[in-house]
């Protein structure tokens, strides 16, 4: 992961993700109550996606939720200095 992901649980505060591996969010929630996991802020170049991102908390800690992030890689072609006729 690179610097700058951050999430979010239930339109609460942010939780800023600085590493890969396990997160935790608080304050925990009650049994029953739903939840919906977003992603708040992109990390520099990368594009990130969560799976499992909503449900509703039952008796055990939710270990599903997981976050996925790509490198986002532009295209760049870069023409200079071409002469003469183009030949198919």
């Amino acid at each position: 992961v690179g610097s700058g992901l951050k999430l979010k649980l239930n339109n609460g505060s942010n939780l800023i993700i600085s590493a890969d591996g396990p997160f935790v969010f608080t304050p925990l929630l009650a049994t029953g109550a739903s939840y919906a996991v977003t992603v708040t802020s992109q990390p520099s170049a990368q594009i990130c996606t969560i799976a499992n991102d909503s449900g509703t908390i039952g008796t055990a800690n939710v270990t599903d939720v997981a976050v996925s992030c790509t490198t986002s890689i532009t295209d760049r072609i870069f023409a200079d200095g071409f002469e003469g006729p183009i030949t198919p």
